[in-house]
């Protein structure tokens, strides 16, 4: 009969072996994955990096809107024509901020008159008479008054030969002689000389050749084309 004792002992220790290997790897407790790990032990102290400062441009304060006056007319504009009452007529000369007016009844009242064009208003002085208007570009409109006498007025544009011509020279009588003729657009003259200081009523100009009879001589009054009086 053959031995069997050494095989049996053999599978004896194999089995035991075997139990003690289950036994010590379910007592032994599983290592947490790298995963599973604390978050406070896997995650470093990160400093926080500043971001780049920012630059905030000051405020843009926009200025108010300002009311645009009418523009100085950029070539010098003439203006005539009668007041309300038809009594006497007006001429203005308007050249960038200066202006000019002369006012005549055609008879014993006259006036010239310098001042300011400026922010839509003409406001005129002279020794015989003052001028308040308002301009627009097209008109003139305003009130003046001279030796005591006031008229209101709305004139407007003209282009030569209408317009206001001046002559202010010495005769060969050896008078001084001042006179003033406002061209109307129907045709019309309204002017006076003042010889030596005395006002009359002037001859109308000869349109044709420019001239013009003042006491007794020939002589060419000049188209007024900028702000100023000689």
């Amino acid at each position: 009969m053959p031995r069997i004792g050494p095989l049996v002992t053999l599978l004896t220790g194999a089995a035991l072996g075997a139990g003690l290997l289950i036994a010590s790897m379910a007592a032994t407790p599983e290592e947490p994955a790298a995963d599973d790990e604390p978050a406070a032990a896997a995650t470093e102290t990160e400093t926080p990096t500043p971001a780049a400062e920012a630059t905030t441009p000051p405020p843009t304060t926009e200025p108010p809107e300002a009311t645009t006056p009418p523009p100085a007319p950029a070539e010098p504009v003439t203006y005539v024509g009668y007041t309300g009452d038809g009594g006497a007529s007006v001429a203005v000369i308007i050249d960038g901020t200066e202006a000019i007016a002369y006012v005549c009844d055609g008879a014993s009242r006259e006036a010239w008159l310098t001042g300011t064009a400026a922010d839509g208003r003409l406001e005129l002085t002279g020794d015989r008479g003052t001028l308040s208007a308002t301009y627009d570009g097209s008109v003139v409109e305003g009130e003046t008054t001279v030796d005591g006498q006031t008229w209101t007025f709305t004139i407007e544009q003209v282009a030569p030969p209408d317009g206001l011509y001046r002559f202010a020279d010495t005769i060969s009588g050896g008078a001084e002689v001042v006179g003033g003729w406002i061209v109307l657009p129907d045709g019309n003259q309204v002017g006076a000389v003042s010889v030596d200081g005395q006002t009359q009523p002037a001859a109308p100009i000869d349109v044709g050749t420019g001239q013009v009879t003042v006491d007794g001589e020939i002589v060419e009054p000049e188209l007024q084309t900028d702000g100023s009086i000689e």
